[in-house]
C-alpha cells in the first residue's frame, strides 16, 4: 500500500507477501489525520479500531461510516475499486489488513475450510461491523509489541494474520445461533433465554438442576441444546465470559490480579491465573505489562 509517516501519525506497514499487507496507524496527536490510498477491487479490507475512532469516506465523502473503539470492519466490493479513504480521529489507533480475495480463498481451500461468510462476500458487495473479541485484541497487541530482527518479522506477522483470520471467521460461525438438535423454535428460544439469564450473574451461576427447574427443561435437552446453539458447555461458556470480563479489568489496570479473581468468583487466585493463561497464552501480569 506504501503508506507514509506524517507529522501526525506513526505508521508501520508490512508487505507480508504478494497481495497481502498489514499496517498499524497510530494518530497520537490532538487533531484528525486523513489518509487516502488507492486499493483496487481485488482486495478484501479488514480494519480493527483499538483506540479512539475513525471515519470511512465512500463516494468522495458522500457516504460515511464511523468505527469506534473496540469495533472491527470488513468490506469487499467485487465490481468496484474502493480506495482507502480514512479520517483517523485524535488519539486513535487502527490496524489494517488488506488481502486479495484470491489469496484468502486459496488459504481456505488449502486447509479444506468451508465458510458461508466467505462464499457470500465473493458474490456481491459485502461489509460487516463487529466487536473485537478479546482473543483478537490480544493478537493485535502482540503485533504492536513485536520485537524481532527484520528477517523474522514477516514470518511472525504472517502467522498472526492467519491467527486473526482463524479467530475472526470461526467466531462468526460459532455465533450462528441455529440448532438442528432442538425440536422447535420455542425450545431454541428457551435456550437463548437461559443464556441471557446466566450472563446477568455469571459470577454466581445457578446449578444445572436449578436451571432445569426454573425453565422447565430436562437436563439432557438443556446440555445438548446449549452445546448445539453456543458450541460450548454451559460452564465452559460462563468461564469464557468470566475471563473476558477479567481481560477488560486488566486493560483498565485499576485492580490487583487477586482482587479481579475474587470478583469473578475464584476463591484461589492461582486457579484464575491458570485458566487465564490457558485461554490467552499469558498470565494476567504478563498481559498487564504489554499495556505499560
Amino acid at each position: 500500500m506504501d503508506l507514509k509517516n506524517t507529522h501526525k501519525s506513526k505508521i508501520k506497514e508490512y508487505k507480508l507477501f504478494a497481495d497481502a499487507y498489514l499496517a498499524q496507524i497510530d494518530n497520537f496527536t490532538d487533531s484528525t489525520e486523513s489518509i487516502l490510498k488507492g486499493i483496487d477491487k481485488r482486495y478484501i479490507q479488514f480494519y480493527f479500531c483499538t483506540k479512539g475512532s475513525l471515519t470511512f469516506n465512500f463516494n468522495n465523502g458522500i457516504y460515511k461510516i464511523n468505527l469506534n473503539e473496540g469495533k472491527s470492519f470488513l468490506f469487499y466490493y467485487p465490481t468496484l475499486d474502493i480506495p482507502l479513504s480514512l479520517n483517523i480521529n485524535a488519539e486513535s489507533k487502527v490496524y489494517i489488513i488488506v488481502l486479495s480475495i484470491q489469496k484468502l480463498q486459496e488459504l481456505f481451500t488449502n486447509y479444506e475450510i468451508e465458510n458461508d461468510l466467505l462464499s457470500t462476500m465473493t458474490q456481491e458487495k459485502f461489509y460487516i461491523e463487529r466487536e473485537i473479541i478479546p482473543s483478537i485484541r490480544l493478537v493485535l497487541n502482540q503485533v504492536e509489541q513485536m520485537k524481532l530482527s527484520d528477517q523474522f518479522q514477516n514470518l511472525f506477522l504472517i502467522g498472526k494474520m492467519y491467527e486473526l483470520f482463524s479467530l475472526y471467521f470461526s467466531d462468526i460461525e460459532n455465533k450462528t445461533e441455529h440448532s438442528p438438535f432442538l425440536d422447535n423454535e420455542n425450545e431454541e428460544k428457551r435456550i437463548k433465554e437461559i443464556k441471557d439469564f446466566l450472563i446477568k450473574d455469571f459470577k454466581n451461576p445457578p446449578t444445572i438442576k436449578q436451571l432445569c427447574e426454573k425453565f422447565s427443561i430436562s437436563e439432557y435437552h438443556l446440555k445438548e441444546g446449549f452445546k448445539e446453539v453456543y458450541n460450548s458447555t454451559i460452564y465452559g461458556y460462563l468461564l469464557d465470559k468470566k475471563l473476558e470480563f477479567a481481560l477488560h479489568k486488566l486493560e483498565q489496570n485499576q485492580q490487583m490480579v487477586k482482587d479481579i479473581s475474587f470478583e469473578i468468583g475464584y476463591e484461589n487466585p492461582s486457579h484464575f491465573i491458570s485458566a487465564f493463561k490457558k485461554k490467552y497464552g499469558l498470565t494476567p501480569k504478563q498481559y498487564i505489562k504489554q499495556f505499560k
